[in-house]
């Protein structure tokens, strides 16, 4: 009896620490599909192009521009032919074949709204997919109307668009809906990943979530289920279900939290590397410079758009004190090292094995270029990617090395 009644004690204990081990679980559902604005693509359509070859209903406008050209599809590995029609005193609309037909009916047509300042144009295309809660696939195009530049024909039309979409969610928290965004693929089955991709919590409640590099609501995923900060919770998503529109989050430790967050005016931790040299280093090297740290690759088309304007802002300020730590992410360092050679860009290089950690877990990088500016003092000065891309790069130094 005295061994019976130890194996049940034995037994309940067993049962109880399992139990108390088990993660605590919020359950939510998907809410709506919303494209990502962030990682937009140009195109360029071409004109004055014949519409000879598809027909369309109602008639084409007489003495409409018309240019011709594809937007990617989101979809498939292959683009769609789209057409940009410009009618007279009308405004603009994109003209689709959805279906491959050569026909253009009235549910292909796309009209753009302008914006606030007028010098844009927008609409959204709705690519028809079949899935349980959703129709269509989301894609956002602009039209910069009148827009110039040296490359382009006169006749040309320059647009750009969305790629991918986002997924979003309420999960329910200890009782409150809170928005989680995921990764939407919109192949022939359409699926929601947990483990690949950009996802995001709205943790300051605001009913958005920014899409943008370095925000503490996003977080770029490579095969891991990311776990996310909310308050003093962290969690993780294990399970999406579309035909259940089931979403299931459990809670995760605080060490299992491994990305660190950014903050104009707060220091950056330092973090060691090795350059293409071979030479072991670290960050705590630039102290009293102000350093620009450069995420890129020769692989980038973006990178290599805007390297030189890397270039002219070395010039300009490397002898006031700025420097440029390049965080190279090319699997062949030799690539790197040939295009800085024939660039002459002479500023320090960290080879891509020794900044992995960094790169995919830290700061979980998610496009390409991205850049921070430190102080001298090792602070953040400046997160803001669109101050720190292009001719703004040069603009921006300006104005904090001449303060």
């Amino acid at each position: 009896m005295r061994k019976l009644i130890q194996f049940f004690v034995v037994t309940l204990a067993l049962s109880t620490g399992a139990l108390a081990q088990a993660p605590e679980k919020f359950f939510g559902k998907i809410t709506g599909l919303m494209p990502d604005t962030v990682h937009m693509y140009q195109r360029v359509l071409s004109g004055p192009a014949s519409a000879v070859k598809y027909r369309f209903s109602p008639e084409l406008e007489a003495k409409a521009t018309v240019s011709l050209g594809k937007l990617i599809d989101g979809r498939s590995s292959e683009d769609i032919d789209t057409l940009l029609v410009e009618p007279p005193n009308q405004m603009p609309y994109l003209a689709v074949d959805l279906n491959a037909d050569q026909k253009i009916g009235p549910e292909e047509r796309f009209v753009f709204a302008a914006s606030k300042s007028g010098e844009t144009l927008f609409t959204t295309v709705h690519l028809p997919i079949t899935n349980p809660l959703f129709k269509a696939f989301p894609v956002y195009v602009q039209y910069f109307r009148g827009f110039k530049h040296p490359k382009l024909a006169a006749t040309d039309r320059l647009i750009s668009q969305t790629v991918y979409a986002s997924t979003l969610g309420n999960v329910n928290i200890n009782g409150k809906p809170v928005l989680f965004q995921y990764p939407f693929e919109p192949s022939k089955q359409p699926s929601v990943s947990t483990t690949e991709g950009l996802f995001g919590i709205d943790v300051d409640g605001d009913g958005r979530i920014p899409n943008e590099q370095f925000s503490m609501e996003t977080s770029y995923a490579t095969d891991d289920e990311v776990v996310l900060r909310y308050g003093d919770l962290y969690l993780s998503t294990t399970s999406i279900d579309l035909d259940k529109n089931q979403i299931v989050v459990r809670r995760r430790n605080k060490s299992e939290y491994l990305r660190e967050e950014l903050e104009v005016g707060k220091e950056m931790p330092d973090f060691s590397f090795t350059d293409l040299g071979g030479k072991k280093r670290s960050l705590s090297e630039f102290r009293g410079k102000y350093l620009l740290i450069d995420f890129w690759g020769v692989w980038c088309g973006d990178c290599i758009r805007d390297f030189p304007s890397l270039i002219e802002a070395y010039q300009k300020f490397h002898s006031r004190g700025f420097e440029i730590l390049g965080l190279d992410w090319d699997d062949k360092a030799a690539d790197a090292s040939a295009f800085l050679t024939k660039n002459k860009a002479t500023w320090p290089q960290a080879s891509k094995d020794s900044i992995k950690t960094l790169t995919e877990t830290t700061y979980r990088i998610q496009e390409f270029p991205s850049a921070i500016l430190l102080g001298p003092d090792g602070k953040v000065l400046v997160l803001d990617q669109h101050k720190l891309e292009g001719d703004e790069l040069v603009n921006t130094l300006g104005s904090v090395i001449n303060k």
